[in-house]
Parts: C-alpha cells; structure tokens; sequence
C-alpha cells in the first residue's frame, strides 16, 4: 500500500515530528543496598491508590521518540481489565485522528478521515506499531497509574533513601520518599523502564517509559490530566464503529506508514 492510500502522519493531526539524538535511560540507585524486612509495607503505602483498582480515564500528553522520530499528540484515553483500552487521537478540528479500541487481546484500529481500518489485530502489535509501545492493555493501564502487578517480595534499601522490591522475575519497583510519603517512584518491566514524578495523592501525573532494544530506543513522556479511577464505563466505551467501506489496513501497512513517521510539514 503506498503512503498516499494510508496517508496516517495526516490523519493524526501532527503526532510526528522529526527526532533528535537519542535520550539517556533512566536513572536507578547505586551504591551497596542493605536487607529492608519494612520494603513490602512500604510498597503497599506507596501504591495504596492501586486498591481495588478498575477502570482509568486520562487526557494523555504524550512527546518524546521512537527511534529516530520525535512524537507528539493528545490523547482521550480509557482503561478497563481485564484488557480493555480505548485511545482517541485528538485533532485541532473535525473528527478524532484515530480510535483504537479493543474489549480484549484484538484491536480496531479505525482512521476515520480516511475511512481505513485495522481490525482483529493484538493489542500489543498495534501499539507496538502505531507508538512503539507492544504492551497489553493491562499493563498499559498499571503502568500509567503506577500499580505494577504482583507480590512484594525481596526488598532492599539503598543510599539516598531508594526503597526496591522485586515483584517477580521480571520486575522491580523502586520507591522513595516525597513531602513525607513514600511513593512508587520507578519501576522496571520485563525490559522496560517507567519513572514517575509529579504526585497528586500519591498518584504520579508525568510518567517517563523508555526501552533500548540495540541500536532501538523508545522514549515516550506521558503526562496525564483528568485523570480518574474507578469511574463506571459502559462496555460500549470499548467499541468503534466502522465507516461503511473502510479500507482494510494490515500491521505492515501501519508499520510502513506509521503515524510516527515526520512528514517534514512540522519541525
């Protein structure tokens, strides 16, 4: 399919603009940890927001890049386990850049100024290939609220007042303190790196994900306004509707014009 078929960098409205050099990876404690019996309680206070978690409504700024592109968009973003997700891209006028929308492991993935569809797709494919992001929609929904899945277990202190326990094979969080309360400060993801700042009630609004995968590096800044756990959301919220004669679309399609390719109008 050539680039004017799928014409995606214009649908979203801006979502791409040529990248920099590539970002540093986040930084985590150094120095000798000491054994920290407390770390699991501590955990528990930092992310006591995750409590009977449910659904999470979000408007998302997000910047930054996947590989050699720069991202930038706006985001109508909505959570829902067990693997729900619904992403609107915002436009300056007119209908949305795209919906993405999925009650389960598939995805529609509809542009509707083009009148073109992905359909039946796994999550994480299409986000892998529409924002460099092949997570679930479950992990996606823990971690922008920061409330990774798992038991404490194993915890360690370290100097300058990091709190770290493990949560499974595959993952670490790191907690400290911030205006006398502990909170979920980073955490490491099967590969991935989420680092948070900016708490209200304990829940950050700026979430930093980074991934080097050789010479591949996602960097992507979430910062999250409008935020809202726990609101009840029809099971509708997770459907799209397709425009009659949409254009079927396939991943390599996305993956070849991508909406985070510049289009060289925007620098």
């Amino acid at each position: 399919m050539t680039g004017r078929a799928l014409r995606v960098a214009s649908a979203v409205a801006g979502l791409a603009m040529l990248a920099g050099c590539a970002s540093r990876a986040p930084a985590r404690p150094e120095g000798t940890p000491t054994d920290d019996p407390a770390a699991p309680q501590t955990f528990a206070s930092a992310t006591a927001h995750c409590a009977g978690l449910r659904t999470v409504t979000a408007t998302i700024r997000l910047s930054g890049r996947v590989g050699d592109q720069r991202v930038r968009a706006k985001l109508l973003a909505g959570f829902a386990p067990p693997a729900s997700v619904r992403l609107e891209a915002v436009a300056p006028f007119g209908p949305p850049g795209f919906v993405l929308a999925a009650a389960a492991d598939r995805a529609t993935l509809v542009f509707p100024r083009e009148a073109q569809v992905l359909d039946g797709a796994p999550v994480p494919d299409v986000l892998g290939a529409l924002a460099g992001l092949p997570l679930g929609a479950d992990d996606l929904r823990r971690v922008l609220v920061g409330c990774p899945a798992g038991d404490a277990g194993e915890g360690r202190r370290y100097p300058g007042g990091w709190t770290t326990v493990t949560l499974g094979p595959e993952t670490r969080a790191f907690v400290r303190e911030v205006s006398g309360r502990p909170v979920l400060a980073a955490l490491d993801l099967r590969g991935w790196q989420a680092d948070y700042a900016g708490w209200l009630n304990g829940i950050a609004r700026t979430v930093r994900v980074h991934r080097s995968t050789g010479a591949a590096v996602t960097d992507l800044t979430a910062a999250l306004d409008d935020l809202n756990l726990n609101m009840d959301l029809p099971a509708a919220a997770f459907e799209v509707e397709i425009p009659d004669g949409a254009r079927p679309i396939t991943l390599d399609d996305l993956r070849a014009a991508s909406p985070l390719q510049a289009t060289g109008q925007e620098r």
